[in-house]
């Protein structure tokens, strides 16, 4: 829902008596003065909501942007960024929208920090006003983040499955951070393997990219490590880290655990056969234990040969059955 401007409906040449379509045309004294006024007024609220002006708000008028970009908020930096706004004002003006839901109340699009620090402050908070659809909004609060790069790769993650979730388009979430189809697909890799409570604990990890956290991905896909590191970052000693060490102190848990699980599991032994056609067009490996058989088919007739395979499964087991040695019971 867009707002209206209000002077619109305003029909300036029934104010003024005039009949010219030209507003103004003709008059003299206070109806020419009003007239002016009015379009005065009328031109300053195109320029806001056009985003031309910077405007002074009230931060508790302010709603915060309906795709959460941070998973951290107390912070040095943002201590820091009150501290500077406290000695020498406010330098940045944030971008608010039009609240859809609430013409009284603006959307931050960016500046969340600043306008929290107006509101910690007790004053105004500068914004430029522009009216812009969720998509437009999303938008440019991801290219105002990736301009200023003070996000962290599982920050960038974590709001494009915010994205993602409200509805966007994958085209939309590359545009607003500025990746591709690849980066994507990592970021989305990390967000939805490791859960939610330990995203929480580890927090945004400001020093941590995208290698250590495909890493640790990697390591919690295995049902015993990812009991490991919930069972790990609920510890006293955990939960009392600075965040900055989070991250490292959970790798180096894991690396150290999984060593010590090797070294308890006992090897099993492992027998491999192969075979090759006559043709060169299938090569064949079987790796067995004693209650597990892997195959594995390669080469050009790899796939259409184990598609034959499994289509004549029935048979060939049947003559399998067929070839063991019959037992009468003697």
């Amino acid at each position: 829902m867009s707002r209206k401007n209000p002077f619109d409906a305003i029909d300036i040449a029934a104010l003024s008596g005039a009949q010219s379509t030209k507003p103004g045309y003709g008059m003299t004294g206070a109806a020419k003065t009003v007239v002016r006024s009015i379009e005065e007024m009328a031109e300053n609220t195109k320029k806001l909501m056009d985003g031309e002006i910077i405007i002074d708000l009230d931060p508790t008028l302010l709603d915060d942007s309906s795709v959460s970009d941070r998973l951290s908020t107390e912070d040095d930096e943002f201590e820091e960024l009150k501290k500077a706004i406290r000695d020498h004002g406010q330098s940045t003006p944030i971008l608010v929208r039009p609240n859809p839901n609430d013409g009284q109340r603006y959307m931050v699009v960016f500046g969340h920090r600043r306008a929290r620090v107006a509101k910690d402050l007790g004053i105004t908070v500068k914004a430029v006003v522009k009216r812009l659809d969720d998509i437009a909004s999303a938008v440019a609060q991801g290219q105002e983040n990736s301009a200023r790069s003070n996000l962290s790769f599982i920050e960038r993650a974590f709001f494009a499955q915010n994205l993602l979730s409200r509805g966007m388009t994958k085209d939309v979430v590359k545009s607003s951070i500025g990746i591709d189809d690849a980066m994507l697909s990592k970021m989305l890799s990390v967000i939805e393997t490791v859960p939610a409570e330990m995203l929480t604990m580890l927090g945004a990890s400001k020093k941590i990219g995208r290698d250590k956290w495909l890493n640790l991905r990697q390591m919690i896909l295995n049902p015993s490590h990812l009991s490991a590191a919930q069972e790990y970052i609920s510890s006293a000693n955990f939960v009392q880290m600075a965040e900055d060490n989070r991250f490292d102190a959970l790798s180096d848990y894991l690396r150290r655990y999984k060593v010590k699980s090797a070294a308890k599991t006992p090897k099993k032994t492992q027998s491999s056969k192969s075979w090759t056609s006559p043709d060169s067009s299938v090569n064949f490996v079987m790796n067995s234990r004693s209650k597990k058989v892997a195959m594995e088919f390669t080469n050009s007739e790899a796939r259409p040969f184990g598609n034959w395979l499994s289509d004549h499964l029935d048979r060939l087991y049947d003559e399998y059955r067929r070839s063991k040695p019959q037992h009468n019971g003697d």
